[in-house]
């Protein structure tokens, strides 16, 4: 699981920089950066306001945050066919 992956992945996709997105939830730009770096894991409280201010629900960052191996070895195959491709079509629609 990547959630500062995930992060950078939708705040690229809306053309937000990362320090617009630090300012839109009232933390510091280097705060922001140790997330997306995985350096640092946000709060809750810090959740909700990256989601809030990329408009996206909280289920969408945790879908983006999920890789392949965070999935069974044995469900693998399921993921690519039905994660992969919802994925590329949310960030379509976003």
């Amino acid at each position: 699981m990547n959630l500062g992956n995930a992060i950078k992945t939708l705040r690229k996709n809306k053309n937000i920089s990362q320090k617009t997105l630090a300012d839109m939830c009232e933390i510091s730009a280097n705060a922001m950066c140790n997330i997306e770096s995985g350096k640092s894991f946000p709060g809750k409280e810090t959740v909700n306001k990256i989601c809030e201010a990329l408009n996206i629900p909280e289920s969408y960052l945790l879908l983006f945050s999920l890789s392949e191996d965070d999935i069974p070895e044995n469900k693998r195959i399921l993921y690519r066919t039905l994660c992969e491709p919802l994925k590329n079509e949310l960030l379509r629609d976003l």
